[in-house]
């Protein structure tokens, strides 16, 4: 018995009364989900992924036009009751934005977002109850306990994904639907995202559906790839088979961008110092048009009543710590570093 079943899924926005067809975003779609199955959803901007995404959750506005079935646990989604989709979102699928700010409210705290999500669906529980698993479950995605009256823009891009995973384990639904969680992030923290993601959801028994546009970064952390081109699943199967052996042109092109991509970074890596065959010439201009020197900018992170006993001093973060350089007119100067390191 799967979990989740999508048939023949077809899915048309709101367009003008004139228009003499309907033009689908999702078109015939059809695919399953076993419990605890990792199932990856690739394709490229406006094939459609993101619409299948927030069909199973029932997200989609009201005056969209929908054809075909989404059972979950061999029950309708489209025939969930106001109350009964209200315990469905969070309770038995969770999901994960791509911006987490669309998620967060800058004016709470991230104690009081994961407290707020618990007393909504499990009013039963204790002050005390809340908080140890709300402790408990920020420590699974790597957030201490110190970071818990700390504001949403106090976190690196990173670090508010984790929030937002947080918030999408707290209810232990069965499904989680990861919409491109990692596209706002550098790869290096994009890469330990997933496979903490990944590894929460193998933990728990999740099933996750991840989705994204990287063949080759789904392909790493999925049991099976599902490609979209055009509103529909050109072709599905095992992550081995579909990365080995292609069927699809399409599924073809993407592999051959990403082992592009791939093939490039390996030969930086090898050149580390090589920057071009070309001449160099001195810019002509003297007098920068920026400049800086020395720059510091550090935080001082506040400590709880306890830490404040102990130390009597607050944490301090170096987010710059003595930073020069200078750009001159008509320069470009890229600027680039992880998530958290201080480049904003």
């Amino acid at each position: 018995m799967s979990l989740l079943c999508v048939q023949n899924l077809r899915i048309a926005y709101p367009h003008s009364p004139s228009a003499a067809k309907l033009n689908w975003a999702v078109d015939n779609v059809c695919l399953s989900l076993d419990a605890g199955e990792r199932l990856g959803l690739v394709g490229e901007s406006g094939c459609g992924k993101s619409t299948l995404g927030r069909a199973v959750m029932r997200l989609l506005p009201a005056s969209t036009h929908i054809e075909g079935r989404i059972d979950f646990s061999e029950k309708s989604v489209f025939d969930l009751t106001p109350a009964q989709l209200r315990h469905f979102r969070g309770e038995a699928v969770a999901l994960v934005f791509q911006d987490p700010m669309t998620r967060l409210d800058p004016l709470m705290t991230i104690g009081q977002h994961c407290l707020e999500t618990l007393k909504a669906h499990q009013p039963l529980l204790s002050q005390q109850q809340n908080k140890e698993k709300v402790i408990e479950t920020l420590e699974a995605v790597e957030i201490p306990a110190s970071r818990w009256f700390q504001y949403p823009h106090e976190f690196s891009g990173g670090m508010r994904q984790r929030v937002a995973i947080a918030l999408a384990l707290l209810l232990e639904p069965k499904l989680i639907v990861a919409d491109e969680p990692t596209t706002s992030l550098d790869v290096t923290v994009a890469a330990q995202i997933l496979r903490e993601l990944t590894r929460l959801c193998r933990e728990r028994d999740m099933a996750l559906l991840l989705i994204s546009h990287d063949l080759a970064m789904v392909g790493e952390y999925c049991d099976r790839l599902a490609v979209m081109y055009g509103g529909q699943i050109v072709e599905m199967g095992a992550t081995s088979a579909i990365l080995q052996q292609p069927q699809h042109e399409y599924t073809r092109s993407l592999l051959e961008a990403a082992l592009h991509i791939q093939a490039v970074s390996s030969r930086d890596q090898k050149n580390p110092r090589r920057w071009g065959d070309g001449e160099n010439f001195q810019a002509p201009i003297d007098r920068p048009l920026l400049r800086v020197r020395n720059l510091r900018k550090y935080y001082s992170l506040e400590s709880n009543f306890l830490q404040q006993l102990l130390t009597k001093e607050n944490k301090l973060i170096k987010a710059v710590d003595d930073v020069s350089f200078e750009l001159y007119p008509g320069e470009v100067l890229g600027l680039v570093g992880e998530s958290g390191c201080g480049k904003r």
